[in-house]
């Protein structure tokens, strides 16, 4: 095959990408100097000049000086000069290169250069421009091998397909720069798949050598520095951003630019940094990559111990829901069915542990949407539609965290007053507190009013944090050890360095299993999200000192939690004084999570009204309920007020909003919210929800309320798992991010199911299994009355046999005629997220 034949593929790709940069060409090259132009330079140092992207245009630029006929030829020494004859259009001619003594010549004179088989003038050209920018060719300690594959890649971008391919799939300068979009992330797929095969001459003994690598992916952190400054590059870019201007002046510190660079496997990422720092740091610009950040085709990873410890514990889950469940079904199913010897010899407790893991039983009490009388079915609405608000602010802000191409766009968004539904989403973690207080209080009060004003106050924490634990527990472990095995992408290292939520899991787990994760090291949390069931459990450990006042000293009760509400309260206004905080997180110096936003006192209030809505269902079970319809009007009408103030109330406030709303907004707002869904609750138990009652009582969102708990916690991660593969910036908008919101949600609860049904459900099975209840007659008073809405409470599938516990585990469960499953309490928990160590705020 000619020469011409093997380099016709290259040149017509080339020509048919030339229209495309018509514009860019004439960019003047700031390697090869065209003295007959205007020379136009971007000052560097504190600013960044983002000529070394401009890939294209400098590489076509030489193709067009070196292919064009007709150079004017010139003596050596000769300054270039614009052409005269025949140019009209005042386009350079002539190319200028630089030779090894420091001399000049003309590409005329150049093309007369013997070259015999190495590479052409023009080919050098090319090496020399562009290959410090591509290739860790400047690093003057390379290893041969990286070394010689380098400058092959370097100087066969013309003549060889698989040179193209790479420099193809490196990033170049993109468009829209002023709105955002600085992740020249070349191409993923095309530098992988890219594989180089060229020989070797061996000068003197003429023996030819065959030589191949792979394309090697590289995703490079760039950073602004000083000039003169070129000691640390790490703590350089970690310490700063890149100056952006004159492109987006007014937003200088808001990216992280990114460049995806394709070089030959045989480099590493410590070769290719030195490299290019050594060509970028005379820019001012400082570039960081690490193993991670690299990726080839063929590379593979291979299981860490730990990884293999939690798959053998899946498949261990596995085997139990599997046998537990084909035993389930055969039992209930096949009245007929006469048991094996096996397991007739199994142990009595050994099967109970068998069918505590069976998918069919626990998935029939999943889906299962009967009722009575006395179930609080709006709970499941609130439950359900505060998730989901949970999960549409979770997807505004992690694109936020993602590389787009019109990130200044997303940020204007938060100008147009509608945004307050995202901006102020915080609310529903607001939602989740009063719905677990008013839950506590709702069952407590009835199992105290049994005991006869006692509270067993170890059961009472034991079966809460068993009921938490084994299911959180359990997704952290897969977070910590199999994350990193579920996807790949130029920013999957996220997933697993140093700062991603799978190494501070690794670090710091017990925090979480302890629930003090929102009091000690806060910026290294693992499952940013769980804060909330941090805040939950210790609100949870209050509570009894609210409750048995509440429940024996009514009218000090009341008082008691009056005070509390307004202790806190100002608590909570104080450090915004003493901290200088904002009203909330949207705004400069809003809602810091070390000072306010994830702290229990800065958010027990919602949680304190909801134990007061507890014991007042509680009080007022049974009865009806009379209102006059103008305060039914007045309380529906100053509720959604009051609701949409607090969402809505802060826009078009100024950048520093006045004292007075950084102090009463952040002190009343979450418990006034929270008073306003405590109407809502009352209305609809009491029959004057109407229309919202039905919406919220729709029997076919019970099934996605049971699923909160587990949704909350790997909601996060699966949106993460979206946004880190994806191999380029995307372009968003609000049609794009609703999409994805409404896509996300069914994964979401299809994961959420499978922990459910093997961690959560099982756990409330075997926790009757290990703490066994005496049989305790109902009080003789009670019996003395009649049957009663309490007698009902106390039925079971198993005579005669409900204890304390008992009772709660069917108020967990919604089983039976015990307290209804709107009333469960392991379903309380979605709050808000941060994630891979940066904080949400949902």
């Amino acid at each position: 095959m000619t020469a011409a034949a093997s380099t016709a593929r290259p040149r017509s790709l080339l020509l048919l990408l030339a229209p495309m940069l018509l514009a860019s060409l004439l960019t003047p090259s700031l390697a090869v100097s065209d003295h007959g132009l205007p020379q136009t330079t971007v000052p560097v140092g504190a600013d960044w000049d983002w000529e070394f992207l401009n890939l294209w245009p400098r590489l076509l630029h030489i193709r067009r000086q070196f292919d064009r006929d007709g150079f004017p030829l010139q003596t050596d020494g000769e300054p270039p000069a614009v052409t005269g004859t025949g140019n009209k259009s005042g386009v350079l001619r002539t190319l200028e290169l630089e030779d090894e003594d420091g001399g000049y010549q003309t590409a005329a004179v150049a093309h007369r250069r013997p070259h015999s088989d190495g590479p052409t003038p023009r080919d050098e050209a090319v090496a020399r421009t562009l290959g410090p920018l591509i290739t860790p060719i400047a690093n003057t300690q390379l290893s041969a091998e990286c070394y010689r594959d380098s400058q092959k890649y370097i100087q066969s971008i013309f003549t060889e397909l698989w040179a193209l391919r790479m420099f193809d799939a490196t990033g170049k300068l993109p468009d829209g720069v002023l709105i955002g979009n600085v992740y020249p992330m070349g191409n993923w797929d095309e530098c992988l798949n890219t594989t180089a095969h060229y020989t070797t001459t061996n000068p003197i003994t003429k023996e030819k050598t065959e030589h191949s690598f792979d394309g090697k992916y590289c995703a490079v952190l760039l950073s602004n520095i000083d000039k003169d400054e070129v000691s640390d590059k790490r703590a350089a870019y970690s310490g700063s951003r890149v100056g952006l201007t004159p492109f987006v002046p007014a937003i200088p510190t808001l990216f992280r630019p990114t460049e995806g660079v394709c070089i030959p496997s045989s480099c590493s990422s410590a070769e290719l940094m030195v490299g290019l720092n050594q060509a970028l740091n005379s820019e001012g610009v400082a570039a960081y990559t690490n193993d991670d950040m690299c990726y080839t085709q063929d590379q593979k990873t291979e299981l860490s111990p730990e990884a293999i410890v939690m798959i053998t514990i899946l498949s261990i889950v596995g085997f139990f829901m599997l046998v537990g469940t084909v035993f389930d079904v055969l039992m209930s199913k096949f009245a007929d069915w006469t048991p094996s010897v096996w397991v007739k010899r199994m142990p009595v407790t050994l099967r109970k542990v068998f069918t505590a893991f069976s998918v069919y039983t626990n998935g029939r009490k999943l889906l299962d949407t009967s009722s009575t009388k006395e179930t609080l079915g709006c709970l499941h609405g609130i439950r359900f539609f505060s998730m989901t608000w949970v999960i549409l602010g979770h997807t505004y802000f992690l694109c936020l965290l993602a590389q787009n191409q019109n990130t200044v766009k997303l940020v204007s968004y938060f100008d147009d007053w509608f945004f307050g539904t995202i901006d102020n989403a915080t609310v529903s973690v607001d939602s989740f507190f009063f719905l677990s207080g008013l839950l506590v209080a709702y069952i407590a009060m009835r199992n105290i009013e049994r005991a006869h004003g006692k509270l067993n106050i170890v059961m009472f924490y034991a079966h809460r944090y068993i009921r938490l634990t084994p299911v959180l527990m359990a997704i952290i472990g897969c977070v910590a050890t199999l994350e990193m095995y579920l996807g790949s992408g130029p920013w999957w290292s996220r997933a697993s360095d140093g700062v991603s939520s799978a190494q501070i899991c690794r670090d710091n787990w017990w925090k979480n299993m302890l629930y003090i994760n929102n009091l000690v090291d806060m910026d290294r949390q693992c499952i940013g999200q769980t804060w909330y069931l941090a805040n939950d459990m210790q609100m949870f450990l209050f509570s009894p000192l609210v409750l048995l006042p509440l429940y024996h000293w009514p009218v000090l009760g009341q008082l008691w939690i009056i005070f509390l509400l307004c202790f806190f309260s100002g608590i909570n206004a104080m450090v915004t004084v003493i901290h200088n905080l904002g009203p909330t997180g949207s705004l400069p110096d809003g809602d810091n999570k070390n000072f306010r936003y994830q702290r229990p006192w800065a958010r027990i209030g919602p949680y304190l009204v909801g134990l007061y809505m507890g014991w007042i269902l509680h009080k007022i079970r049974g009865r009806k309920i009379v209102l006059p319809a103008p305060l039914v009007a007045i309380g529906w009408l100053t509720s959604s007020l009051t609701a949409c103030l607090i969402v809505y109330g802060l826009y078009d406030q100024p950048t520093v909003p006045p004292q007075t709303t950084n102090i009463i907004y952040p002190m009343l707002s979450r418990t006034a919210w929270s008073v306003c869904l405590a109407w809502v609750v009352f209305a609809c138990v009491t029959g004057y929800g109407g229309v919202v009652n039905s919406i919220l009582s729709w029997k076919a969102l019970i099934p996605f309320s049971r699923l909160t708990y587990t949704s909350y916690l790997v909601s996060i991660d699966v949106q993460l798992l979206y946004w880190l593969t994806s191999k380029s910036p995307q372009y968003l908008d609000h049609l794009v991010l609703v999409y994805q919101f409404l896509g996300s949600l069914p994964v979401i609860f299809t994961v959420a199911t499978v922990f459910s049904l093997a961690f959560e459900s099982p756990m409330l099975a075997l926790e009757k299994l290990i703490f066994p209840q005496p049989s305790r007659a109902a009080p003789a008073a009670a019996a003395s009355k009649g049957p009663t809405a309490d007698d009902a409470l106390l039925k079971t599938t198993e005579p005669g046999a409900v204890g304390w516990l008992e009772h709660v585990n069917k108020a967990f469960e919604g089983e039976g005629d015990g307290p209804p499953a709107s009333a469960e309490l392991h379903h309380d928990e979605p709050g808000s997220a941060a994630t891979a160590g940066t904080e949400v705020k949902g």
